[in-house]
């Protein structure tokens, strides 16, 4: 089973509608941000060594030596496109103005890896940034979370099944370091393949799980669902979703939460149903909406 071809088709058709030649790759699909105007910062840090995408980029504040509160992005693109350091993530710069650290993390996208490596990923860079907090001046006991999309899908499963013992195995044998963030923040999420409206077609799933039959692994489907792993020691969690969403349907979010509300987790959660805003739409990642995600994080991290 081979979709290269079908995404190099996707590939060529947001080039033609971007009008932009550049765009070559699955990475290119969300473009790169410009990272010049940002001194402070280790690029292409190796957390991991399977595959070349275990890198992550990390921005400090302007001033100070911390140890500073660590704010990580987990890039959306239906697992299969997208790059650390995409336009999406510079928003979250304001967090420097805030005191924190911030992290565009790369992971490796399908077909070149399969699930359940990019969920491991994220947990192993977790635990690498826990391991190496002091080397990177940062608090090891203030990490924030975020994911969109399939982001967001990853970043749930990573944080949830941290209490369920799922996917606990760290690829780099850190397995006695905790993987579980303090804050999670998670927007238009793709949570769920079954039961809550489905989010995207049947190919993007047949590629990130590497399988033509998806009805032979019902279970693992329903083990990669981070609903099938709340309880009620999640982190607080902040969850955003336009209602006019056409690419993963508002209800997603909405059965996260509930499950929250549920595991007893409700009062340290929030769900916000944006009316009228599409998925990835440019409102939540204005100035005002993501001071919104700081200030939820600030609360619980004191």
């Amino acid at each position: 089973m081979d979709f290269t071809n079908m995404i190099k088709e996707n590939i060529r058709r947001t080039a033609e509608r971007r009008n932009d030649s550049s765009i070559t790759t699955a990475e290119d699909m969300i473009p790169l941000m410009d990272d010049s105007p940002y001194p402070r910062k280790s690029t292409d840090l190796s957390y991991g060594t399977r595959t070349e995408w275990e890198k992550l980029d990390l921005f400090y504040p302007d001033q100070g030596e911390g140890p500073w509160p660590v704010f990580i992005e987990v890039h959306g693109g239906a697992w299969y496109f997208g790059q650390k350091k995409s336009v999406e993530f510079e928003p979250f710069l304001l967090g420097l103005e805030r005191g924190f650290a911030c992290v565009s993390l790369g992971y490796t996208l399908s077909p070149q890896g399969h699930y359940p490596l990019p969920v491991q990923e994220v947990k192993t860079a977790i635990r690498y940034l826990r391991k190496n907090a002091e080397k990177y001046h940062l608090d090891p006991n203030k990490i924030v979370l975020w994911g969109g999309s399939a982001g967001a899908h990853l970043a749930a499963l990573a944080a949830v099944s941290c209490d369920t013992g799922y996917l606990e195995e760290d690829l780099s044998g850190n397995d006695g370091i905790s993987a579980k963030p303090d804050v999670l923040a998670l927007w238009y999420g793709c949570f769920s393949y079954e039961g809550t409206g489905k989010p995207s077609d049947d190919w993007i799933y047949q590629n990130f799980f590497g399988v033509e039959d998806l009805g032979q692994i019902k279970e693992e489907l329903r083990r990669s669902s981070p609903l099938s792993h709340i309880t009620g020691k999640v982190c607080p969690t902040f969850l955003q979703h336009g209602t006019a969403d056409s690419v993963v349907p508002c209800r997603q979010s909405q059965a996260y939460y509930d499950a929250l509300v549920k595991a007893g987790a409700g009062e340290r959660s929030r769900l916000e149903l944006l009316p009228g805003c599409e998925h990835a739409d440019s409102f939540l990642f204005s100035r005002e909406n993501i001071e919104k995600v700081f200030q939820f994080a600030e609360k619980y991290l004191g």
